[in-house]
């Protein structure tokens, strides 16, 4: 174990809320929400007390933005502090923006990243507050400040990644749109769900058609939004960029904080008490993940340019003996960006 001052993390999550105003039917942390919130001594103990000075600080829950008079807090005290050098995210459903918060938040130096999962039908089903979402959006484009879309991809809507990259076009404010693969956690352990894992024949014919939809709209447009996970292979390719490990979680260099201090390496195992690091008022364990690489990696054609598995969907999905998808999306996007060249 080490020490409080041994301990630098460059990866910090902090849950300001531990409930949230959706009910996503995929939602992983539901079943484990107190409905309480953080307060700013918890927020500073565990910026103070465990972040290296040069870091990236995620915002998140639950809801982040049932809390916003924290991420203010949090914000002035992160850019009043010169010993610190950190790039802030904000994730949120942004269903409660309205005019006050998105003038604050384009004031901001700050990545805000929006969940939507598709088009508006399949967003209404699997998240609800649609309206509510789009509303949020249009208010901080209306306040020149641009976002990046998250979407969880399942078997309900990997048919509709061409229809998200319209509505990304669309709203006129998107830089991004990211692809996070379902997890098997949370709500999708109750008997009635129908969520599953995207069969991987859908993956490379859709996610082809969302990037040729990109290749099209920017055309036309004048203005390119990337698919982050085509992005990121891209650059590998051009620089050459290696990386034995998937994320700062599988580096033992990431800290996801809750309400009440309690710490996990990664998002995804929040109440799980295998992966219990400790309280930041007491004695850290720090938790290292796996690599993100399989045994069958290292024979691989992709092995030096390709970032890996997710670790914590590996762990979640292989113990429900479902494969995981990473390997076959990455797979996709060598496939989709070699048929390029030709």
């Amino acid at each position: 174990m080490k020490n409080k001052n041994e301990i630098k993390i460059k990866y910090l999550v902090l849950w300001l809320a531990d409930s949230c105003n959706l009910n996503c039917k995929y939602c992983y942390a539901r079943p484990n929400f107190t409905n309480k919130s953080m307060n700013f001594e918890i927020a500073k103990k565990a910026i103070d007390s465990y972040a290296d000075k040069n870091f990236t600080l995620i915002l998140a829950g639950g809801e982040p933005l049932l809390n916003f008079p924290l991420i203010e807090k949090i914000y002035d005290y992160i850019r009043n502090i010169e010993k610190y050098k950190v790039k802030i995210g904000l994730q949120t459903n942004a269903t409660l923006i309205d005019e006050v918060i998105a003038k604050k938040l384009s004031n901001m130096d700050i990545n805000i990243g929006v969940s939507f999962d598709g088009d508006i039908e399949i967003n209404e089903i699997l998240r609800g507050g649609t309206k509510e979402t789009l509303s949020g959006i249009k208010l901080l484009a209306l306040y020149k400040k641009n976002i990046n879309l998250n979407t969880v991809i399942s078997n309900k809507n990997i048919g509709k990644l061409e229809n998200l990259i319209d509505i990304a076009y669309y709203l006129g404010n998107i830089n991004a749109v990211g692809l996070d693969l379902l997890r098997i956690s949370g709500k999708c352990l109750e008997k009635n769900t129908d969520l599953k894992v995207v069969n991987n024949e859908d993956i490379y014919v859709n996610l082809k058609k969302a990037y040729e939809r990109v290749k099209l709209l920017t055309k036309l447009t004048g203005k390119k939004i990337v698919i982050r996970e085509i992005e990121e292979i891209k650059i590998r390719q051009c620089t050459s960029c290696y990386s034995e490990n998937y994320c700062y979680s599988s580096l033992g260099e990431a800290m996801v904080v809750t309400t009440n201090g309690d710490t996990y390496p990664c998002s995804s195992f929040v109440g799980n008490k295998d992966y219990y690091m400790g309280n930041i008022d007491g004695d850290i364990n720090i938790i290292k993940l796996n690599s993100g690489k399989y045994e069958k990696c290292s024979s691989c054609e992709y092995e030096k340019i390709c970032k890996g598995c997710c670790p914590s969907r590996m762990i979640l999905n292989e113990k429900y003996d479902v494969e995981d998808k990473d390997c076959v999306l990455r797979k996709a996007v060598f496939r989709i960006l070699k048929e390029g060249r030709i």
